[in-house]
């Protein structure tokens, strides 16, 4: 069956002499993997560059049922992203977003929320006056929520240690070493609360480290997430006060 969707590509990989493999989120199907045979053969009307970190396409396959691997016939640009190909800091965000994404997300069933929520992302990254800086933070915790952890932002004076493992606050200190303390927890709850004014608000060196404390809530809630790499890069790009 030939199908059309529009995808944010997540993954590309060399297969065989000329084709390629690549993983797409698609916004019909959810995440699929296709063959693109040829493209990598000089002269192929398919241009390697579309298959880019989170490059959003528009693409046209053959679709069967019961197998994991679909055969891509077309594919094409389907909005380009200037202002992140143009800028270290962003491009290095959306390297992030994409390594974050593809540990992520892992079922095939569709999720246009989720897929909305991705391209929305994706389009403020792009625009003039984003704060790059902010992004990998908002992104990290609002995604979250589409993948079924996001916490209970059940924060008070009370309940003021943030239990990783549960997902939500707490009156004292769990028995396990994964939570956070004020004034970490009563960060993340600005976060969950008042995303972009509570981020704004914090300097680099604190931002790092509580993307270290998220990178470690992703682990205790994805068993296959593995060790993230790219978040890394972001301590020597974003230190800049201008980003």
């Amino acid at each position: 069956m030939l199908v059309s969707t529009r995808g944010i590509v997540l993954y590309q990989a060399d297969y065989s002499e000329t084709s390629l493999i690549t993983k797409i989120y698609t916004e019909q199907f959810g995440l699929q993997s296709y063959i693109v045979k040829g493209v990598r053969r000089k002269g192929s009307p398919i241009k390697r560059n579309l298959f880019g970190p989170l490059s959003l396409v528009d693409i046209v396959a053959y679709k069967k049922e019961n197998t994991g691997l679909h055969l891509m016939k077309d594919v094409s640009c389907q909005r380009q992203l200037n202002q992140i190909a143009g800028d270290i800091a962003r491009s290095s965000v959306m390297v992030f977003m994409n390594e974050l994404l593809y540990r992520s997300i892992a079922g095939e069933m569709p999720d246009k929320r989720l897929y909305t929520f991705i391209y929305d992302s994706l389009l403020e990254l792009d625009e003039p006056d984003c704060r790059p800086a902010l992004m990998p933070l908002l992104f990290a915790w609002k995604l979250t929520s589409f993948l079924g952890f996001g916490p209970h932002n059940n924060y008070t004076t009370d309940t003021p240690v943030f239990d990783m493992q549960e997902g939500d606050f707490c009156s004292a200190v769990p028995a396990h070493p994964y939570y956070l303390m004020p004034p970490a927890s009563a960060l993340l709850s600005g976060i969950l609360a008042d995303p972009v004014n509570t981020v704004a608000g914090i300097d680099f060196s604190t931002r790092a480290l509580l993307l270290d404390r998220t990178m470690d809530y992703y682990r205790l809630h994805l068993p296959s997430f593995g060790e993230m790499k790219s978040h890394h890069v972001l301590n020597t790009v974003l230190r800049d006060p201008a980003c």
